[in-house]
Parts: C-alpha cells; sequence; structure tokens
C-alpha cells in the first residue's frame, strides 16, 4: 500500500468511526442522529470537511472574572497538530494558538463550543472537551442534557486545570456531578490494563501523566463496558501547551500528548 493510499484509509476509518460512535448511541436509543449533517459554528460542512474536530463545552465558573472554560487553546492546537501528523489524518486547526498563549480563546478560534443547554447541537459531536479551574454547578436542564448525551454514545474528557499548588476544585465538581447523574460509586478508577492506555501509544507503564495538580489516578465513567467520560486530576491540557518542556519538562508535555491521542482514539472507536 503506497502512503498516499494509507493516508486515505486512516481518514477514512478516523471519519467513519467518530460519526459510527455517536450515531450508533442515538439510534439505540431510537433517536435519529444528525451527526452525517452537522455542522459547527465556522461553517456548515465542518464535519463533513475534517476528520476530527475537537469542542469544548462552555459553562459557568464559580469565579467568572478569573476562570474561564475557553482557557488555553494552544494546548488544544498543540493536541490537534500533534493527532493529524500521528495518525495521518485532517484535524480543524486552530488558527492563533500556540503553547501558552493566548491565555484565553477568542469567539471563534476553538474548533467548537457547545454547551450542556444546547441538547440538539450537541447530537452533532461524538467528543467534547470541558475544562477548568474553580468550582462549577449546572442546572437542571442542562445535567439531563449532559447525561443523555453520555447515555446515547457520547464521549467527555474533563481534565482539572490546576494552576499552581491550586486545589482541585474543577475535579471535585465534576466527580460529584457524575456521582449525580450515574448514582453513586459509577466514578471508578481505570486500571492500567484498560485500552485507553494501549492503542496507539503503550502508557501502561506511567498511566495517567502528571502536570500538576492532585494525584487522584484515572478516573471515569463506565455505560456497559464503554468508558464514556474520562476524568483527569493532573492537568493534562497545561501539559499540551509546553511543547518546549520549559515548565513540566519534555518528556511530560509527549506524554500528555500522548494520552491525549489515546483518549481520542479510544472514543472514536467505541
Amino acid at each position: 500500500m503506497d502512503r498516499v493510499q494509507e493516508q486515505i484509509n486512516r481518514r477514512q476509518f478516523l471519519k467513519t468511526a467518530g460519526k459510527t460512535a455517536l450515531g450508533a448511541g442515538f439510534a439505540a436509543a431510537g433517536i435519529a442522529s444528525s451527526v452525517a449533517a452537522a455542522s459547527s459554528d465556522n461553517g456548515p460542512d465542518d464535519l463533513d470537511k475534517y476528520d476530527f474536530i475537537m469542542p469544548r463545552v462552555r459553562y459557568t465558573h464559580e469565579k467568572r472574572e478569573v476562570d474561564r472554560w475557553n482557557v488555553r487553546p494552544g494546548g488544544d492546537a498543540n493536541l490537534l497538530r500533534a493527532l493529524s501528523s500521528v495518525i495521518r489524518c485532517k484535524v480543524k486547526p486552530i488558527p492563533d494558538a500556540n503553547n501558552w498563549q493566548p491565555q484565553w480563546a477568542r469567539e471563534g478560534q476553538l474548533n467548537a463550543v457547545v454547551a450542556f443547554d444546547e441538547p440538539e447541537k450537541l447530537k452533532k459531536y461524538p467528543f467534547l472537551f470541558m475544562t477548568g479551574e474553580n468550582q462549577y454547578k449546572l442546572d437542571d436542564p442542562q445535567k439531563t442534557s449532559m447525561r443523555e448525551y453520555i447515555l446515547r454514545g457520547g464521549f467527555l474528557f474533563m481534565d482539572d486545570c490546576v494552576v499552581g499548588n491550586g486545589g482541585d476544585f474543577f475535579y471535585r465538581s465534576s466527580y460529584e456531578l457524575l456521582e449525580e447523574l450515574f448514582a453513586k460509586g459509577s466514578v471508578k478508577q481505570i486500571p492500567l490494563e484498560h485500552e485507553v492506555f494501549h492503542n496507539v501509544y503503550d502508557l501502561g507503564d506511567t498511566g495517567l501523566p502528571f502536570m500538576q495538580g492532585q494525584k487522584h489516578g484515572t478516573r471515569g465513567v463506565l455505560i456497559g463496558d464503554r468508558l464514556a467520560v474520562f476524568l483527569s486530576s493532573t492537568d493534562i491540557h497545561c501539559g499540551w501547551c509546553d511543547s518546549y518542556g520549559f515548565t513540566f519538562g519534555r518528556r511530560n508535555y509527549e506524554k500528555a500528548i500522548q494520552m491525549g491521542i489515546n483518549i481520542i482514539m479510544y472514543a472514536l472507536s467505541h
């Protein structure tokens, strides 16, 4: 197989896997999926133009003036560039973002933006990324929408954005929210043997990379045997921002990127 054909096959796999992951979940629930005809904020055919799009979840923080849901888009940009290079797929780029700059994403800069009070829009995306520093709460309709999104096949990656030696406030809010939505004890430790550590990269020796924060280990919510929520307390997203290794070291940057790629590829193939 020549390199061009291999690239086409990989792109088609990623596109098909992404659409199938959420589409199958909605079909099982008896609800028609709009994945194939999806659109993002920046165009009517983004999910047809690109193999992968990574939306950020918009929500309200406890400390609105200092903590925002759209922090450090350069981390997202670095991960997407690495994913494109490793998997040789076409990802939607994040313009004018690299490493730690800018501090907050401007309007329209991120791949896509969704909120849990937009259930129809949520149907378009098989994968969501949510990060923040402080405590937060969702209202009842948002909780219902979040639960339905996950049950119907969606994947949610939640990563605590820890500043310096700050506390694990986002992690604890997320943990409590998930246990409320899926019953006490539903947030489980994910063992090192799990596939999420062993698909594209073998991370079984290190497990969840640690940048800063709290070492609660890898936790998540399983729907049947499918890992549907990945919850991190170690600030993987900030690791994505540090390509020069000035803050966490080059090896930690590489491990954070590898973990991100593994999470995406697991989510889109299950």
